[in-house]
């Protein structure tokens, strides 16, 4: 189980296509699910209104969903992507040596590239993978291609000023749900057996007739992972997890560039307990909570 505590950092340039999102407007009527954009956030309305109120001053009528398209990436939901049809080029600033690992969620394209300051690669990942082939056949002449959504890069050599993050299109385009930056801290090794969910936020609506409707929702990351910490660190690892909880940070617990996704967890965690069992080692156990 790997931690990476976020780094702050600031754009220095990036080529996503601007927000096509119309401004809200006082005494203007909305319908729901109608978006618009105030103060630099991308709200939905909730429920029909005369546009009395601005968004950001009632809970009942508009529900903030994110930023727009150039800083979607950016916010504190992983739903919500920077769009672009042909490549996406980030270029960020961040500290001299503060960042050795990176996490990328969210993302749609054949490829994504990482270059620190002098233009050297740092990380390239291709995207597709070749689903399971029942037969011989299907494997040369019908196997289909899916794409991974979540890429991370836990490095050993630290980073810092300019990074580029490139990201080739597919079909989808080259979109970014959020951008993880920092360096990384090894917890303990994830034991077998962990236990992944998933949150679902839909809402079902019920009227006095008994017709049922759904209002689709986003869906969140849930997982409950058990991790063997040698007993000389748990102090190190207890203090790790104090400074860091109720912040957002990148959770991993199957480090392996190809490892399973529903293991990278972009969130916090809801609790954790740490049993010392022995001088030798002791069992954290630890629930994860995804970000919409």
């Amino acid at each position: 189980m790997t931690l990476v505590e976020k780094t702050s950092y600031t754009v220095a340039s990036n080529n996503a296509p601007p927000e096509n999102t119309p401004a809200w407007q006082e005494n203007k009527a909305y319908a729901a699910d109608d978006r618009v954009l105030f103060l630099n956030k991308i709200y939905i309305c909730a429920k029909p209104n005369s546009g009395k109120n601005a968004p950001n001053m009632t809970v009942d009528e508009w529900v903030e969903a994110g930023s727009p398209n150039p800083t979607r990436f950016q916010d504190e939901y992983v739903n919500t992507q920077t769009k672009s049809d042909t490549r996406l080029e980030i270029v960020i600033n961040v500290p001299e040596a503060s960042v050795n690992s990176f996490g990328l969620f969210n993302a749609d394209g054949a490829k994504i590239l990482i270059y620190d300051k002098n233009d050297a690669l740092i990380f390239e990942r291709a995207l597709a993978t070749r689903n399971d082939s029942a037969s011989w056949w299907q494997y040369f002449f019908g196997a289909s291609f899916t794409y991974r959504n979540d890429v991370w890069h836990l490095g050993d050599v630290d980073y810092g000023g300019q990074i580029k993050i490139k990201i080739e299109p597919n079909e989808k385009g080259a979109n970014l749900g959020h951008l993880v930056v920092g360096r990384k801290i090894f917890l303990g090794d994830t034991l077998y057996e962990p236990s992944v969910s998933m949150i679902d936020y839909s809402k079902e609506f019920t009227d006095d007739w008994g017709f049922t409707r759904l209002r689709k929702g986003a869906t969140a990351k849930y997982c409950a992972v058990k991790v063997i910490v040698p007993s000389p660190q748990v102090d190190f690892v207890e203090k790790t997890l104090a400074r860091t909880a109720g912040e957002l940070n990148l959770f991993i617990a199957d480090e392996r560039e190809d490892g399973f996704e529903c293991l990278a967890v972009f969130g916090y965690f809801k609790d954790k307990e740490v049993v010392i069992s022995n001088a030798q080692t002791s069992e954290l156990s630890i629930n994860l909570k995804g970000v919409i």
